[in-house]
């Protein structure tokens, strides 16, 4: 049976997403690309990878057959349009994962999820709905991302960590085991994070320590 996708975005992450569908379809599981959607007065062409750009969610009312993934890499905007999909035409929602990507059988990935190549969660992980999983990430064992937390490339979670809804770590940065990283917070690209971070807080170095601000 063949999923008709529509992605939410035409930017970056939604081309790479592309691409994991080419290699998803090569592995076949068919899945096939119907649209994209852009918010009205974000610039974008008419057309994205062949197919048609839409800027009113509506256009895909009644249609039970169609699954969504929103492409954008910021939780805030990603979780707004998760919403926007849900009111409008109560969206149902698609789970993405690079066939190169190493998932352990005892995890869990929640709908809406996309896991990126060359990532590897082992055993019993957590994630939850609309989580990214950028390329080259490493979630071990027994780690929990609540929904809409954001892994970008290179980040690499250590045992029982906890990753709260929403929150943001940049490329590169590291977590000791046994850490939670607070909802919304954001960790800074390379920080090595050895201390629990408070929900909305945001840290940098390393160790990590709290921006200070003025």
């Amino acid at each position: 049976m063949t999923v008709r996708l529509v992605l939410y975005g035409a930017g970056a992450l939604a081309r790479e997403i592309v691409d994991v569908l080419e290699r998803l379809n090569a592995h076949a599981t068919a899945i096939e690309l119907q649209a994209s959607i852009v918010d009205p007065g974000i610039d974008a062409p008419e057309t994205f990878r062949g197919r048609p750009v839409v800027r009113d969610v509506r256009t895909f009312a009644g249609d039970d057959s169609l699954r969504f993934v929103v492409a954008l890499g910021e939780p805030g905007p990603r979780a707004r349009a998760v919403a926007h999909l849900r009111s409008e035409i109560g969206a149902r929602f698609a789970t993405i994962i690079d066939p190169g990507a190493l998932i352990g059988a005892s995890s869990r990935i929640g709908a809406g999820a996309v896991i990126l190549g060359h990532s590897s969660i082992t055993a019993d992980a957590q994630i939850g709905d609309h989580v990214l999983i950028n390329p080259g990430c490493t979630v071990a064992h027994d780690d929990v991302l609540e929904d809409f937390a954001t892994l970008s490339p290179g980040v690499h979670l250590a045992g029982h960590v906890q990753v709260g809804e929403g929150a943001f770590l940049g490329t590169g940065a590291c977590v000791i085991p046994k850490i939670r990283i607070g909802a919304h917070a954001l960790v800074g690209a390379g920080a090595v994070v050895i201390r629990n971070v408070a929900p909305g807080q945001t840290v940098f170095g390393n160790p990590a320590r709290p921006l200070r601000r003025g």
